[in-house]
């Protein structure tokens, strides 16, 4: 379960930033503050059953014991595919009127905040109530739709031509990045995870249209976009309101053409998912199903510094771990916020060394249970400096690869390859 020291200090941390830097660096966010869930890390092997039709019963929502108790619409932490229409709705409402009072449209009103939050939670969440707070963004009144990752495209597409065999179980933050992947990787399940209700919400009604075949060519696909209830949206060029309309720039920033695209493309190919799973979780947190192929985690800048603290950053390798078999491997994918420079790091579990017996102390920086290489590294900048500077992330502080190849150059290359085909 979340604990309040893990709400408080990420409300401490966003009071803190000047409001110009949280513009440009809370952007990426609904790709990014990530999210909990009950941890399944037993033996048995996930089986969604035979290749063919993606079926509805094993489609479901996961949900965290922290937004569980947070939220009075949400009783409990799983709802299946024919159950979440309900949930949504009721969420919707509750919210709605909780964010009218936080966007000034409405003066305060108790009824409407308790139709939303939980008596036990409503200090926390009216004490960091301002726009773009961590805890607006809970509730649904601070939403990031938008992909802000430059050409996450050419990430897949190296993970592709790097690892072309065997299964792959995708998990994803943001909005389009999930389908883009699965569109390149060939999935096999694909896990939705975002902290934010909404976000999970927009991936509902999303996977109601591509059920209904509503993603045909570019033509229809517009339509579907603008028939899309997306509602608080930050940084929106008109004022937040509960319904904004929308189009393909409100789901992605760049590459439009390309984004619409992978809607039509991804309607075809998600019949060969065996499952979808929504994770409304902090991306520490989140379930890890055991399989028998590699997991690949895209994480968008999720793992930066300002929104998951180094133990949280552990945790998720932990987890992680233990949802795989010794000298199994694990995936993992960053993008850094706004360029197109990337990281891919691979995990391979390993037998953990015998506890010593003569040491009473554990040491904390002890990754004996598995090992994390550097298939490949960009140099990340940050761009909310005004000045691109340079910076590191968590596995560049546990990676046994010391001058690991740039992802850029690997890029070319592949790009170069596929030219002369």
């Amino acid at each position: 379960m979340h604990t309040t020291d893990y709400l408080r200090n990420e409300a401490r941390q966003t009071q803190r930033r000047r409001w110009s830097a949280v513009a440009v660096l809370l952007w990426p966010i609904a790709v990014l503050i990530p999210l909990s869930l009950s941890f399944c890390s037993g033996p048995e092997i996930a089986n969604f059953g035979s290749e063919g039709r993606l079926k509805s019963e094993n489609e479901q929502l996961q949900i965290s014991e922290y937004h569980e108790s947070a939220f009075v619409p949400i009783t409990r932490s799983r709802y299946t595919y024919k159950e979440m229409p309900a949930l949504f709705e009721s969420m919707r409402q509750a919210s709605d009127g909780y964010c009218e009072i936080i966007h000034h449209k409405k003066g305060f009103n108790k009824a409407s905040v308790d139709r939303l939050i939980a008596s036990d939670h409503f200090r926390e969440f009216w004490g960091d109530r301002y726009w773009g707070s961590f805890h607006n963004l809970l509730a649904g009144c601070w939403n990031f739709y938008i992909m802000n990752d430059v050409k996450p495209f050419d990430d897949f597409r190296l993970i592709r031509s790097l690892y072309p065999d065997g299964a792959k179980h995708c998990y994803s933050v943001g909005l389009m990045q999930p389908y883009i992947m699965h569109n390149i990787l060939d999935c096999k399940d694909l896990h939705f995870l975002d902290v934010d209700w909404r976000i999970h919400y927009a991936h509902f009604q999303l996977e109601e249209m591509f059920r209904t075949g509503r993603f045909e060519d570019r033509s229809s696909t517009i339509k579907a976009i603008q028939d899309l209830h997306l509602g608080w949206i930050a940084f929106s060029p008109t004022p937040p309101v509960a319904r904004h309309q929308v189009d393909p720039s409100t789901l992605c920033r760049l590459d439009q053409e390309e984004c619409l695209r992978n809607l039509v493309a991804y309607q075809k190919n998600r019949e060969k998912l065996q499952a979808i799973t929504w994770n409304l979780s902090a991306l520490h947190d989140a379930q890890f199903v055991p399989h028998k192929g590699m997991p690949v985690i895209y994480l968008s800048n999720a793992i930066e510094e300002l929104y998951t603290s180094k133990k949280q950053f552990q945790r998720l390798l932990d987890r992680v771990t233990e949802s795989i078999s010794i000298g199994q491997k694990a995936l993992f994918a960053y993008h850094a916020a706004g360029t197109d420079e990337i990281g891919l790091y691979l995990l391979t579990r390993t037998e953990p060394a015998a506890p010593d017996a003569s040491n009473a102390q554990t040491n904390p920086e002890d990754h004996s249970a598995y090992r994390v290489e550097t298939i490949c590294r960009d140099l990340y900048h940050r761009k909310n400096t005004g000045v691109l500077l340079p910076y590191e992330t968590y596995f560049e502080k546990i990676s046994a690869t010391k001058a690991p190849p740039r992802c850029a150059a690997k890029i070319r290359a592949l790009q170069s390859a596929n030219a002369q085909n």
